[in-house]
């Protein structure tokens, strides 16, 4: 049997019974990956804590046949303030589903791994609102389906006069071709230039960005807009968030 050690975040946990979980772990070493966690679920389970949703742990564990095992689970940090609330519990789940849907397993990200476990750090203080759109463009960056913003995805010119954005083309188009997806959305010149931003400042820096409460609207409709079309589907956790905001 052989073992090997990671660093993880958990972003889900299923109950199987008799105190099992299967988890699915974002992984510093493996990217993504699907272990057993057997006995987990039980009150006196040394491994509870290492395998509860959004926690980072770091994971003994035994190459199986079909599944890998956790073995040992020791906690590094397990985010109280990602459950301190309903709201927040929505956030963090929303992080997770997403990092869950744009990876493969078995491909390692260090940098998705650090984006990952920076937001859920800020989210302790944050505007959770803008870390979770900035969360949003970090990953689908990192994953390579970066929207053209600087330039019209269609003319790849200069994006003069009135923009839209459309998800289907990628990108912003200029007010010269904006007739080129029908379907596509307004986009102010202002909400453009934050959503540059979220490529390029810190959570940190990101907290004196004044935004209004339209902008924000937009910018979640045209990014979760965007990501729908690459992942052709809708996330639940989306929806429920979407349903209180």
């Amino acid at each position: 049997m052989r073992l090997y050690k990671t660093e993880a975040v958990v972003l889900r946990a299923v109950d199987c019974g008799n105190g099992d979980k299967l988890m699915v772990l974002y992984t510093k070493e493996r990217g993504k990956i699907k272990v057993m966690a057997h006995g987990a679920g039980k009150p006196t389970s040394r491994k509870r804590g290492s395998t509860l949703p959004f926690s980072h742990s770091r994971f003994l564990i035994s190459k199986g046949r079909e599944l890998d095992s956790v073995s040992q689970g020791d906690v590094v940090e397990i985010f109280p303030h990602l459950r301190d609330s309903l709201e927040h519990i929505a956030q963090a789940s929303y992080l997770a589903e997403l990092v869950d849907a744009f990876t493969p397993e078995g491909e390692p990200s260090s940098r998705i791994f650090r984006l990952l476990l920076t937001t859920m750090h800020s989210f302790a203080g944050g505007d959770n609102e803008l870390l979770t759109r900035y969360f949003e463009m970090g990953l689908i960056s990192l994953q390579g389906y970066l929207p053209s913003l600087e330039l019209c995805v269609n003319c790849h010119q200069a994006t003069l006069g009135d923009l839209v954005f459309s998800p289907d083309l990628g990108g912003v188009l200029c007010a010269s071709c904006r007739g080129s997806d029908p379907r596509a959305l307004p986009l102010q010149r202002g909400v453009l230039e934050n959503m540059k931003l979220f490529l390029t400042w810190s959570p940190e820096k990101l907290q004196r960005l004044q935004v209004s409460s339209a902008a924000r609207k937009q910018i979640r409709q045209l990014q979760q807009g965007y990501i729908r079309y690459i992942l052709e589907k809708d996330l639940k956790s989306a929806a429920f968030i979407n349903s209180y905001m």
